[in-house]
C-alpha cells in the first residue's frame, strides 16, 4: 500500500493473500487517518473512563440507592454481557448499512447512557442504564475500530491501534485518580455528569469529521444466525455467572449449558447453509484469523482472573490496605498503557505472531511472578505480577485486533472487530469465574500459588494460537 503525505488513490489486496479477495480501490489520506484516530477515542474514552469508577463506587452508589452491592453487580456485569452478545450483530449492521452511521448511532446513545446513569432515581434503573452503555459501545467499538482500520494501510494498522489501546487503558487510571475526590466533593453522580459534555463533544466530533465506510452492498443480515449466536453466547456467559454463584451442576446452569450448546450448534448449520452468513466460516481455515482468536482471549482469561484474584492474595497474605492495594495494581494499567504504542508500532515491521506469542509468554511469566509472591510473601514478586501483565497485553493487544483484521476482506471489518471483542469479553468472564472457582475458599499461599498456576497454563496453551500463525504477504501496487 502507498503511504504518503498527500492523499492519493491507491489499491491493495488485504494481508492474507487470498486469491478469493478482490482489490479494493480506496483514498489513503494520514491527515485524515489521525483526525478518525483520535474523533474515534474521544468517543469510546467516555465508556472507558467510567468503568473503573463504577466498580470502585458501587458501595457507595448501593447505599444512596437503597440497593445492594450484589444487585448493582449488574451495572458491570450486565454492561459486559450485552456488549457480548451485541457486539457481532452491530459489528456486521455497520459492514451493510455503513460504519459511521451505527457509531453515530452509538455515540448518542453512549450519551443518552450516561446522563441517565447521572439521574438514575432507582438502583434498576441505575443498571438499565449501563446496559444502554453496553449497547452503546457494541455500536461504537467494531466501527469504530473499523474506520480506524479503513482510514489506515495494513502495516499502519498495529501502531493506530497501538495509540488507540494506549488511550483505552490510560483513561480509567486517571479517572480514577480524578474521581475519586470528586466523588468524596460532590457525590458519584457528578462523575457521570462530568462525562456528560465529553460524549456530547465526542458525537459532535464524530459528526463533522467521519466519513462513510462499509454499506457498499445490499447483502441482508443474516438475522437467524445473529440470533442463534446471541443464544449461544448469552447462555455460556449466564452458565458462568450463575454457575459461579450457586455451583455449576446446579438446575439453572445446566439448562443455561445446553442453550449455549444449542445456540453455537444451530449458529454452525445456519451458517452454512445461508447465502449471507453472519460470519463466514472459511474465515476460521486461515491461521491469521484463527491464531489470534485462540491466543489473546486465552491471555484475557489470565489477565482479568488474576487481577481480580490478586488484591484477596494482597489482604490476605501481606495485610496491605485498600489503598496500598490499588497503588500497587496501577502498575498493570500503567505498563497496559505504556507499552501499547510500543508494541503496536514493531507490529507493523516485525509482524503481529511475534508480539502475540510474547504477550502469551510475558502473561506466564506474570502468572509465575504473583506464585513467587504468593510462596515467599515476596514484595518485588507482587510488583513484577501486575507489571509483566500490562506489558504482556500492551505488546500484544493491538497485533490482535490488526491480525484479525488483516485476515478478512474490508467488507467483513465490522463483524472481524466484533468477534474479535466478543471473544475477548467470553475470556475475561471465563477467566474470572473459573479462577474464583479454583480459589474456593482457601486463602493459604498453596490456594492462591494453584489458582495462578491455572492462570499460566491457560494462558501457556493460548501461545498455541500464536505459533500456528504465519507471516502474511502484503501486495503492493
Amino acid at each position: 500500500v502507498l503511504w504518503e503525505a498527500s492523499p492519493r488513490r491507491v489499491a491493495y489486496v488485504t494481508a492474507h493473500n487470498s486469491p478469493t479477495v478482490a482489490t479494493t480501490e480506496q483514498v489513503l489520506n494520514p491527515v485524515y487517518a489521525k483526525r478518525v484516530l483520535i474523533t474515534v477515542v474521544s468517543t469510546v474514552i467516555v465508556f472507558s473512563s467510567s468503568m473503573t469508577i463504577v466498580s470502585a463506587s458501587l458501595p457507595t452508589i448501593a447505599e444512596d440507592l437503597d440497593s445492594s452491592e450484589g444487585f448493582l453487580a449488574w451495572a458491570v456485569t450486565g454492561l459486559f454481557l450485552v456488549m457480548a452478545v451485541t457486539t457481532p450483530i452491530l459489528g456486521r449492521l455497520g459492514d451493510s448499512h455503513g460504519h459511521r452511521k451505527v457509531f453515530l448511532i452509538g455515540a448518542v446513545l453512549l450519551g443518552l447512557g450516561t446522563l441517565a446513569c447521572a439521574l438514575a432515581p432507582t438502583a434498576e434503573a441505575f443498571v438499565a442504564a449501563r446496559m444502554v452503555v453496553g449497547l452503546a459501545i457494541s455500536s461504537t467499538m467494531p466501527t469504530g475500530m473499523a474506520l480506524i482500520m479503513a482510514a489506515h494501510p495494513p502495516e499502519r494498522r498495529g501502531e493506530a491501534m497501538g495509540w488507540f489501546q494506549m488511550t483505552m487503558t490510560g483513561a480509567p487510571v486517571l479517572a480514577l485518580v480524578a474521581g475519586g475526590p470528586l466523588i468524596e466533593a460532590f457525590g458519584w453522580r457528578s462523575v457521570f455528569a462530568g462525562l456528560f459534555p465529553l460524549a456530547i463533544i465526542g458525537t459532535t466530533a464524530s459528526w463533522r469529521t467521519l466519513k462513510k465506510t462499509g454499506g457498499t452492498s445490499d447483502v441482508p443480515i443474516d438475522w437467524m444466525g445473529a440470533g442463534t449466536l446471541a443464544l449461544g453466547t448469552l447462555g455460556f456467559l449466564l452458565f458462568l455467572e450463575f454457575g459461579g454463584r450457586s455451583g455449576f451442576t446446579s438446575t439453572l446452569p445446566l439448562v443455561l449449558a445446553a442453550c449455549a450448546v444449542v445456540g453455537i450448534t444451530w449458529f454452525l448449520r445456519v451458517e452454512r447453509k445461508v447465502e449471507y452468513p453472519m460470519l463466514r466460516l472459511d474465515y476460521f481455515k486461515r491461521r491469521n484469523f484463527t491464531g489470534p482468536l485462540i491466543c489473546q482471549p486465552l491471555s484475557q482469561f489470565a489477565y482479568m482472573g488474576g487481577f481480580l484474584i490478586a488484591p484477596i492474595l494482597l489482604a490476605s497474605m501481606f495485610g496491605y490496605s485498600v489503598g496500598t492495594i490499588a497503588l500497587i495494581l496501577l502498575f498493570r494499567p500503567a505498563f497496559y498503557s505504556l507499552f501499547s504504542p510500543i508494541g503496536g508500532r514493531l507490529s507493523g515491521k516485525f509482524g503481529e505472531r511475534m508480539f502475540l506469542l510474547s504477550g502469551s509468554i510475558l502473561m506466564v511469566l506474570s502468572m509465575a511472578a504473583w506464585v513467587g509472591g504468593a510462596h515467599w510473601t515476596n514484595l518485588p514478586h507482587v510488583i513484577l505480577g501486575p507489571s509483566l501483565s500490562g506489558i504482556a497485553m500492551g505488546f500484544a493487544s493491538p497485533s490482535y485486533s490488526t491480525a484479525v483484521a488483516n485476515a478478512v476482506e474490508v467488507a467483513d471489518l465490522g463483524i472481524a472487530n466484533g468477534m474479535s471483542s466478543t471473544l475477548m469479553n467470553i475470556g475475561m468472564l471465563t477467566g474470572i469465574q473459573s479462577m474464583f472457582t479454583v480459589l474456593g475458599e482457601g486463602r493459604s499461599a498453596d490456594d492462591f500459588a494453584r489458582t495462578f498456576i491455572v492462570g499460566a497454563c491457560v494462558a501457556g496453551i493460548g501461545s498455541i494460537g500464536a505459533l500456528m500463525m504465519t507471516k502474511p504477504r502484503a501486495t503492493d501496487s
